[in-house]
């Protein structure tokens, strides 16, 4: 979150209550440079030109992985796609060594994005390349202006090229939950927790629908609520809720499944005393244009390998409706066995339930499944690292 004004006096309240507070300032072009350097290797390039150097920066950073790298890339397209953008690099031979982007609305300019490959730093292509920036943006623009961190050197150097400081922006982020780095791969599939925006993207799959409206394979009526004005938000609610109320005694993983890199659907595994009950609990559900597909038992099936292979789950349970023909499917072909029934009255009426139970004993995944990053959460779980 970015706060334009009032950031400085919400700054204590957000870090006691664990956000990442980063000051940021706005800094406008209005003097000529302490001096003026040669310029004339950088190059008008494009976006594509420099991919490979953005990845390859992605990777360095502690956080980088390729996975981060692709989605900063995708991230990077489709601000192209939003706004006018040109981009600007310096090269090293074939490879690139320092580049920067420039946005502009026709007025107003942005230089955004510098960035020199580290052993290439300190030769001054950086003041080289900004300053080029500038004059290209100065014959057709009022106004000039970057963003550089407070307590950063940078902006020191964009002080010497002509910069001023004339505001600043409190930007506020909250860390992760550690959960956000599993996951779990099928031949079709990713599973994991979701961002904001695919959460959202991902009400609108089941706003689209599940189930004829005829019937209701909830136990909570859930999707009954797909045309409130509230449906999203409170859709998103309710994934969030999951992870901030997540104890080892008492957790719910609310999966989203992946489909070529848009959201289809959840696989939710849940246990309550795992440590000591060693039983899991499922529940999924597909939106009805990826129905039909085996793609219901390529979930449950990687749920399972989770639970049984790597946690230490000892059973896992189940429960479909009696005319959910679907479910019932998906659960015979993982080996369920029928164990009780229940009743429900998800719209008032009396529907009988099959309570369903798969053992470890015998367990092996009908398909691949790979599992990453799950160490270092056993403890989340109750399982033993």
């Amino acid at each position: 979150m970015t706060v334009d004004r009032g950031g400085k006096r919400l700054a204590p309240g957000f870090g006691q209550l664990g956000w990442n507070v980063t000051v940021h300032v706005v800094m406008a072009h209005r003097r000529e440079p302490d001096r003026r350097v040669d310029s004339s290797a950088v190059r008008e390039v494009s976006l594509d030109d420099l991919d490979r150097v953005r990845r390859e920066s992605t990777l360095r950073s502690p956080w980088g992985t390729e996975e981060l790298g692709k989605r900063l890339a995708l991230a990077k397209q489709r601000v192209a796609e939003a706004l006018p953008m040109r981009h600007f690099a310096v090269r090293a031979g074939t490879r690139v060594v320092a580049y920067c982007e420039l946005r502009s609305d026709g007025r107003t300019a942005q230089i955004e994005d510098v960035n020199t490959v580290e052993e290439f730093r300190r030769h001054g292509l950086g003041r080289a390349l900004v300053q080029h920036v500038v004059d290209v943006a100065r014959r057709d623009h009022e106004l000039v202006y970057l963003e550089a961190l407070a307590d950063d050197w940078p902006r020191e150097l964009y002080a010497k090229l002509g910069f001023d400081v004339v505001d600043e922006r409190h930007l506020f982020l909250r860390p992760p939950h550690r959960l956000t780095g599993l996951r779990v791969r099928t031949p079709r599939l990713e599973l994991r927790l979701a961002t904001l925006a695919e959460l959202r993207e991902l009400a609108e799959v089941a706003r689209r629908g599940i189930h004829p409206p005829e019937e209701m394979p909830f136990t909570v009526p859930w999707t009954d609520s797909a045309s409130s004005p509230s449906f999203r938000d409170d859709f998103v609610a309710f994934h969030e809720d999951a992870v901030a109320s997540w104890r080892p005694a008492r957790w719910t993983l609310n999966l989203i499944a992946f489909e070529d890199g848009r959201p289809v659907g959840t696989q939710a595994l849940g246990a309550r005393s795992f440590a000591r009950t060693r039983r899991v609990n499922t529940g999924s559900w597909l939106g009805r244009d990826r129905q039909g597909r085996g793609l219901g038992t390529e979930m449950r099936a990687a749920a399972l390998e989770l639970a049984f292979a790597h946690l230490g789950a000892e059973e896992a349970w189940s429960a479909a409706h009696d005319d959910n023909e679907a479910s019932r499917r998906v659960s015979a072909r993982l080996g369920y066995t029928a164990a009780g029934t229940e009743w429900h009255r998800p719209r008032g009426e009396r529907v009988r339930s099959t309570k369903l139970v798969r053992r470890r004993n015998g367990w092996h995944s009908p398909v691949p499944v790979e599992i990453e990053r799950l160490a270092p959460l056993l403890p989340l779980f109750g399982a033993a690292p």
